[in-house]
């Protein structure tokens, strides 16, 4: 799926002047100039690193330019950086995961009106693009609810309360897959709490689920 994304972006920094449309299934052939920019939410996270290691397999056999070009932490200013960076550096397409849609949009707009192609992966922001690729993330947060629910069930546990370690409330994967999750206890005994943010960092991560605990968590 993810060399497959990136054939897709190959293609479209091809056809800047045709015109044409895209398809998944169809052959792609790269002439080796193209410069594609992998602007993920962090370079730290094992979903981008994976994902960047996906992306770099599928260049080096299309004979294709992606630079891994994110920020260290999840953090709005350090992504738009990122995307000016990438236009300055005359790239024909970037791979973008937002981290604030709204925030990193005007950049995404810059770049847009001067021919660089968008695709989103996971987590678009508001400006159109050449495709998005992501999961229904509200569908997947309600089933992993739904796992728990019947794994704590499976336990015995059938009430109690449930805390949620949010990234931050501006991603919208982030917002949509909370959405789902709390949606799969609509009408149970369980008691969602307040979600807490570890803005990606382990131990903060560690350090609200521990007081998650003192206060009562299941």
């Amino acid at each position: 799926m993810k060399r497959k994304l990136l054939a897709m972006v190959c293609a479209a920094a091809m056809i800047t002047s045709m015109g044409a449309s895209v398809y998944a299934d169809e052959e792609v052939k790269a002439t080796g100039d193209e410069k594609i920019a992998l602007i993920t939410m962090d370079s730290i996270d094992q979903h981008w690193i994976t994902l960047n290691e996906g992306a770099q397999a599928e260049a080096e056999e299309l004979g294709v330019t992606v630079d891994f070009m994110s920020p260290n932490t999840k953090d709005d200013a350090q992504q738009i950086e990122c995307v000016n960076n990438a236009v300055a550096g005359g790239y024909d397409a970037i791979m973008v995961a937002a981290n604030g849609p709204d925030a990193i949009s005007s950049a995404l707009q810059e770049a847009k009106d001067q021919d660089v192609k968008i695709i989103y992966v996971d987590s678009p922001a508001n400006v159109d693009a050449e495709a998005t690729f992501s999961t229904d993330n509200k569908a997947a947060g309600k089933t992993a609810g739904e796992e728990m629910k019947k794994a704590l069930e499976a336990a015995g546990v059938t009430s109690g309360k449930i805390g949620v370690i949010n990234v931050n409330a501006a991603t919208d994967s982030c917002v949509n897959r909370e959405e789902g999750f709390r949606e799969a206890f609509d009408g149970s005994d369980f008691e969602i709490m307040e979600t807490q943010y570890g803005e990606g960092d382990a131990a903060k991560s560690q350090s609200i689920a521990e007081n998650y605990i003192t206060q009562g968590g299941v």
